[in-house]
């Protein structure tokens, strides 16, 4: 691991330097790409190269992706200073270039050949001048090597120089040979000044000067991953539930948001504040935006082009982009030549899907499945005229057929329709294609146009949908298109999907925020559905409710998370590690498989019992904890109290590979006791769910992700005293949670010793308590801002929780930014009126 990289001062060569260079030749015309991405082998650590201009912001990156993957940091820069004594500068200038390049050639060779694996490297500024080129090429045979781009306004700011026109120059030339010795490409974007963290999805509620690169560590996270052939996850510091590691093609009726990539910088700052509930953006792209009228090729600065506007939807939209590429109808064979081109370009980019022309030759799709790595392969076809009957036509089970010959993951069969009999056609053919092949390419089918609609609605994967705050969202026109809410408002009034009863279950949740949060996210999302509050002194009194035909899912409040284990037949791992079970699901048959299948009445014939408690903890820590405070093997956390609560966060702590964990409380016996739980053998996490009996029926577990199988116990340890020195030879921590309830009158008054708050980097201390919402801790905490310190208080943890309930209640993405609001807004309301 590594932490924070100070290197010298070093300014830029000086003009004399870029005088001397000897001319590089002109590209042939079009983007060299190169070998393309490739694919590397993730099982065998290969290290990865980071190159680009100076100023582009690689050894920030170099951090970051070190600290998330446990790789060792190699900064040529660092290692050229540390082996000669001079920055690249005064070498140049004291040895003259020859000599200097030489140097630096001998170096990077070095550096390449001995650490093969398990590094970080980021390479120095003429790493792809000359023979540097040759070893970078050799190298990307077997090893990811990411090009890094940025405004040349934001690496003026970053250099402090006057000279923009001099650093776009520099890029022009040096980034044609970058691009064609890499294999993949990111986007340092940067936030306009008026982006602040709470712009971005609520995803961190609160401005911090340490928290200034977290939306650049959540990209980097991203694109490390994919590079490395790590399974998709999101990266939006939302936690996996129970439901996220699914694919989207296998959850019925998923969405894709249509964006114009005309319209991306347009549209941009209404994004970044819009409640996305769509599962995925389709970045919609014409041939024409791209290719070079006069020349007729896709140039450099089209790719470069390509590329920001990539990781501008990627900052703005948190979820997974479907690549698609229109070509037109027109289609020659110089569009097809530029459409393959374009399409090697953009899986640099790591998109999750693309879409590739079923029109388009066999050489196209060999190149892309053999250049693609994560993105999975869309076979697209569109007829934008189609003969009458053409459902039931041979053409369009050929069109089937090939799709799956060429070894895509799904297949998109759409056409334009003035005929609403096409409706009923199409859903024949849908039906027909499942019951041949139920385990072949996941189909995509519908019908475009105002006749159309009613196709669209009833489309199980990636149904096209605008958005209505977008007025430019998307090339089609705007009265023919669904939003997320009208198609669910119609799968509703059609009955394929059911109005549903949820609750909050409990002996003392009459003034419970649940049901405010739970119904205003049914009703944002077209949902018919109602939440209510069930209040009894037992749960027996409560337990008839639950095998009601329209039961859609319960929230289980105290004193019930434990009695509720009793009933259920299911339980997933994270609540029999914490012991606790804080969400019931109902299951309309015996097999775990159908909690997939959510919104549907119908009689219960098993419960599934689940726990999120842990998951707002976790969001919590992973969205305030600062880059450079990113957990290592020596990082510790501190943990005040014993309860439920208490064990639902050293779960949260296991979970973000903290590796020592200490627990105080007032009664250290309650400690130990807690402690004794968590020796390993309740942190299994074997399957999608166990059966809580023998009696229970056996079940094929569904797959789950590789972060919830490397939950590592750690050490836990009892603090028997705050008047007791932190422990020597230990880390402070630099994350605390109190989970220490304030319900006894009067409520204890909870301050840590100083000695416990030493990180020199600060931290994060989260109150899980909200009642009230100022603590004497958190005070504390917000004294030490200027340390480093981030205070969290109860109600940024409780939305979290119940995002994650909403998302595992109806298979639906949440509106996270409106649940986050609902809570604090009625906060503000119950303080004013007390």
């Amino acid at each position: 691991m590594v932490g924070e990289v100070s290197l010298p001062s070093q300014p830029m060569l000086q003009d004399s330097r870029a005088q001397r260079r000897p001319s590089l030749p002109e590209p042939a015309p079009g983007v060299d790409l190169g070998a393309g991405s490739g694919s590397f082998d993730s099982t065998n650590d290969a290290s990865v190269l980071l190159l680009g201009i100076r100023g582009t912001g690689k050894t920030s990156i170099g951090i970051l992706a070190a600290s998330h993957t446990g790789y060792r940091l190699i900064d040529a820069d660092q290692q050229f200073y540390r082996t000669t004594g001079y920055l690249r500068a005064s070498y140049a200038a004291k040895h003259g270039l020859d000599e200097y390049r030489a140097k630096e050639l001998f170096l990077m060779r070095e550096i390449l050949e001995t650490n093969p694996t398990r590094c970080i490297i980021v390479c120095g500024p003429g790493s792809a001048e000359g023979t540097g080129r040759d070893l970078i090429k050799e190298f990307r045979k077997e090893h990811p090597v990411i090009h890094v781009l940025r405004d040349a306004t934001d690496i003026q700011a970053y250099l402090r120089t006057d000279n923009v026109k001099k650093i776009s120059g520099l890029a022009d030339m040096i980034g044609p040979w970058y691009r064609s010795v890499s294999s993949h490409e990111f986007y340092n974007v940067s936030d306009p000044a008026d982006f602040g963290q709470e712009a971005l999805h609520g995803w961190i509620p609160q401005q911090h000067p340490a928290l200034y690169l977290k939306h650049l560590q959540i990209d980097v996270h991203r694109l490390i991953d994919a590079v490395r052939n790590q399974p998709a996850r999101p990266h939006d510091m939302q936690v996996q539930h129970s439901l996220s590691d699914l694919p989207l093609e296998a959850k019925p009726y998923t969405y894709a948001l249509v964006v114009d990539f005309r319209h991306i910088t347009d549209i941009a700052s209404k994004l970044r504040r819009t409640d996305l509930i769509a599962d995925a953006v389709e970045l919609r792209i014409k041939l024409s935006d791209l290719v070079d009228e006069q020349t007729g090729h896709f140039s450099e600065s089209s790719a470069t082009l390509l590329t920001r506007q990539h990781y501008v939807l990627r900052r703005c939209a948190p979820v997974p982009i479907i690549f698609h590429l229109e070509i037109g109808q027109a289609q020659s064979e110089a569009q097809f030549s530029e459409y393959g081109e374009i399409l090697a370009h953009a899986l640099r980019l790591t998109p999750e899907y693309m879409t590739v022309d079923l029109n388009a030759g066999p050489k196209i799709f060999e190149e892309v499945l053999n250049r693609r790595q994560s993105t999975k392969i869309i076979g697209h076809f569109f007829d934008c005229k189609p003969a009458k009957d053409a459902w039931s036509r041979q053409e369009r089970t050929s069109m089937l057929d090939r799709a799956r010959s060429l070894g895509c993951d799904l297949v998109r069969i759409c056409q334009h329709t003035e005929d609403a009999a096409d409706n009923f056609d199409v859903e024949k053919f849908r039906l027909w294609a499942r019951h041949i092949n139920s385990k072949g390419s996941a189909l995509i089918a519908y019908n475009t146009g105002y006749q159309g609609r009613s196709s669209l609605f009833v489309n199980r994967i990636f149904t096209p949908v605008g958005l209505e705050t977008l007025d430019h969202a998307s090339s089609a026109d705007q009265d023919q298109q669904l939003t997320v809410q009208s198609a669910q408002k119609a799968l509703h009034a059609s009955f394929i999907l059911n109005k549903l009863t949820f609750g909050i279950f409990g002996n003392a949740v009459s003034n419970a925020m649940s049901p405010l949060m739970h119904n205003s996210a049914f009703d944002f999302c077209g949902m018919p559905h109602v939440y209510q509050a069930f209040q009894a002194p037992s749960l027996q009194q409560l337990k008839h409710l639950l095998y009601e035909k329209t039961f859609g899912g319960a929230s289980i409040s105290a004193p019930f998370k434990e009695d509720v284990m009793t009933v259920v037949d299911y339980l997933s791992p994270e609540a029999r590690a914490i012991g606790a079970v804080n969400t019931l699901i109902p299951l309309r048959s015996k097999a775990l498989e159908s909690i997939v299948d959510r919104n549907r009445a119908g009689p219960v014939e098993a419960l599934y019992g689940d726990n999120t408690d842990w998951i707002g903890i976790h969001t919590c820590i992973r969205s305030h904890l600062s880059p450079i405070n990113a957990i290592k093997s020596r990082s510790t956390a501190l943990i005040l109290g014993a309860g439920g609560m208490a064990r639902a966060a050293i779960y949260a702590l296991q979970r973000l590979q903290v590796q020592t964990i200490f627990v105080w409380n007032r009664t250290a016996q309650n400690a130990e006791k807690m402690i004794s739980m968590f020796d390993g053998s309740r942190s299994s996490t074997q399957g999608q769910g166990a059966p809580c009996s023998e009696d229970a029926p056996p079940l094929k577990a569904l797959a789950r992700s590789s972060d919830l199988k490397t939950v590592q116990p750690g050490r836990i340890f009892s603090l028997p005293s705050m008047n007791e020195p932190w422990p020597s030879g230990l880390e402070p921590p630099t994350i605390v949670v109190s989970c220490i309830s304030r319900a006894s009158n009067p409520p204890p008054q909870i301050v840590l010793p100083e000695s416990w708050l030493r990180s020199q980097t600060g931290g994060v201390i989260i109150e899980l308590a909200y009642n009230p919402v100022d603590t004497p801790l958190l005070r504390q905490a917000r004294g030490l801002a200027t340390k480093g310190w981030i205070a969290v208080d109860g109600l940024q943890v409780l939305p979290e929780q119940g995002i994650a309930q909403f998302e595992l209640f109806t298979g639906r993405r949440a509106p996270r930014k409106l649940m986050r609001d609902l809570v604090a807004r009625h906060s503000r309301e119950q303080e004013n009126h007390s």
